[in-house]
């Protein structure tokens, strides 16, 4: 070719074990690098600024999908959709008349590994997860995520992945009060949340021995308190990475679930 130019990218959809999106009608989203179409089964990336190879043009586009992989996984389920890159359209800008002007690349990835538990119920899917906006996968959101992926496929305890998560932002921020102060987050919420992962669990899941030799399970609504929280501060981290100097929503307690009985 003389003028390569990659038109569109091509991605199938994979959809998680025991989940479906047949009745979710085809949506479309825009920015400023592409226009994007889903429909279910493909996902197709019309370009609007010029790359002249396909590798270019995904690294835009991955980008995007790391951000959605974790709205993906933060608002459904870690690997409930995922996206795998299946052909490209390049056109040549100057074609000579002997030359056909679209051509198909083929390029494959290798797939994911997902672990799989013991749930067996469907879920039918009403909508697409968010679209990332105002968002990005910065480098704490993505390590932040990713141990929370680990807790929602049985890999890590809940209060190891959460204080982790905890501790992830206090060293990005400088410490708790600063985390507070940074991502709009009532410093009560995160003194809570330190509080459940260091002093409670049973003995499979505390992170302490108990002086007393005594173990506190967390309740069933700490535990989604806990999940709750951490799935709200994994956002807002992306969020803040997009837009430090946004004006954010204060997160308070009446933000999350009920913690009392």
């Amino acid at each position: 070719m003389n003028d390569p130019h990659v038109k569109a990218l091509h991605y199938r959809v994979i959809v998680g074990e025991n989940v479906d999106y047949n009745n979710v009608p085809p949506v479309s989203e825009s920015t400023d690098e592409f226009e994007l179409s889903i429909d279910g089964k493909t996902a197709i990336f019309e370009i609007k600024k010029h790359y002249s190879t396909v590798d270019e043009a995904k690294a835009i586009v991955n980008e995007y999908l790391r951000a959605w992989d974790i709205l993906i996984g933060l608002e459904h389920d870690p690997d409930d959709l995922r996206l795998v890159f299946d052909h490209a359209d390049i056109i040549d800008r100057l074609p000579q008349k002997t030359e056909e002007n679209v051509v198909n690349l083929q390029a494959h990835v290798s797939g994911h590994v997902t672990v799989s538990g013991n749930v067996t119920l469907h879920v039918s899917r009403r909508r697409y997860p968010s679209f990332p906006k105002n968002f990005i996968a910065s480098l704490d959101a993505e390590t932040t995520y990713l141990r929370y992926k680990a807790y929602r496929q049985n890999r890590e305890k809940l209060t190891s992945m959460a204080y982790m998560c905890l501790t992830i932002l206090e060293a990005s921020a400088g410490d708790r009060k600063k985390v507070a102060k940074q991502y709009c987050v009532d410093y009560s919420v995160l003194d809570t949340l330190g509080k459940l992962c260091s002093t409670k669990g049973d003995s499979t899941e505390a992170r302490k021995f108990p002086r007393n030799g005594i173990f506190t399970p967390l309740s069933q609504k700490e535990k989604e308190w806990i999940v709750s929280v951490i799935r709200m501060l994994i956002r807002r981290e992306g969020e803040y990475a997009h837009s430090p100097r946004a004006k954010f929503k204060q997160l308070t307690v009446k933000d999350f679930p009920s913690i009392t009985t």
